[in-house]
């Protein structure tokens, strides 16, 4: 099943709803839906529901999926104040479980914030070869908060090769949000300056391969309330204001960083001494850095403020 340009989000939505369990097929073409819609509590250009098996590019350079510049009205539908976050994506995936390959979600000129790509509860995606650019975004919390990918309370996902490109106006770039079992393979977040590289947040047992934080505006790996325990791999932390960070008010999560590239011959983890109105839990004695298969505590630098 492949489209043209499409009138409106529904449209897109309502032919991906005949797929009957098929993967859909976007072709080589740049799919361009007018306007956000309101759908279950959220505000999507367009919705992957439960009808679909999947949805698949021919590449990330011939197949792009967008919201037509300046086709927004929904600017209204944007929380003002923090905690309330933004509900607006360019594409939002559901059900039981989806394959997601070779395709682009691009960010146009709207005149306001929105979302990118939003896995809504989705139990074991595999999701390869994606880019996701040029989402705006102008805060590190929200509502100004915005993410280019947001794993949203899913379980089992499994991302390899995506790269997500702030492109100098994102604020977080590869979100994961109340996620369990998420494992990341060669996926690059870049140039968000509002935010993070990629921030977790009430997510456990993480599992990050190959993962590089370049060039964002607060921290390369943030993580905050994570649960259980998270393993980074050869992992890159570079041009960030934070490496990586680390902060909890409710427990203290394990944290093995295995064979990082060094800064300055060293592996930096920065802990604020208070966060969200108390002390932070998070313990240094649950960290630890594994370089050639030995334990080098002397190697790993911790930093408050």
């Amino acid at each position: 099943m492949s489209y043209g340009a499409l009138p409106s989000s529904k449209a897109f939505t309502d032919r991906v709803a005949s797929a009957q369990g098929r993967i859909v097929d976007i072709g080589r073409r740049t799919i361009s839906v007018r306007n956000f819609t309101p759908a279950e509590g959220t505000v999507d250009g367009g919705v992957l529901g439960p009808a679909a098996a999947g949805l698949v590019g021919r590449g990330r350079r011939a197949s792009v999926i967008q919201v037509r510049a300046h086709s927004s009205t929904r600017a209204r539908s944007i929380p003002k104040r923090f905690p309330h976050t933004n509900q607006l994506s360019v594409l939002r995936v559901t059900g039981a479980a989806r394959v997601l390959e070779g395709f682009t979600v691009r960010g146009t000129a709207q005149g306001h914030l929105y979302n990118g790509l939003r896995i809504d509860r989705v139990r074991n995606l595999r999701a390869s070869r994606l880019r996701v650019e040029h989402i705006p975004g102008d805060d590190g919390a929200p509502p100004g908060e915005t993410f280019g990918i947001n794993d949203y309370r899913t379980v089992g996902s499994r991302w390899s090769h995506v790269v997500v490109d702030g492109d100098g106006v994102g604020a977080s770039g590869f979100g994961v949000n109340g996620s369990k079992g998420l494992v990341a393979c060669d996926v690059t977040a870049t140039r968000n300056t509002a935010g993070m590289g990629f921030a977790f947040w009430q997510s456990s047992d993480v599992r990050l391969v190959d993962c590089r934080a370049i060039d964002n505006g607060f921290s390369g790996f943030n993580f905050e309330r994570s649960t259980g325990r998270t393993v980074l791999v050869r992992p890159q932390a570079s041009g960030n204001k934070y490496g990586m960070r680390i902060a909890s008010d409710r427990s203290s999560a394990r944290f093995v960083i295995v064979d990082p590239v060094m800064t300055n011959g060293v592996w930096t983890v920065t802990m604020p001494r208070r966060w969200y109105g108390t002390w932070n839990h998070q313990r240094r004695s649950d960290i630890t850095l594994i370089v050639h298969g030995r334990s080098r505590p002397d190697l790993l630098r911790f930093e408050t403020y």
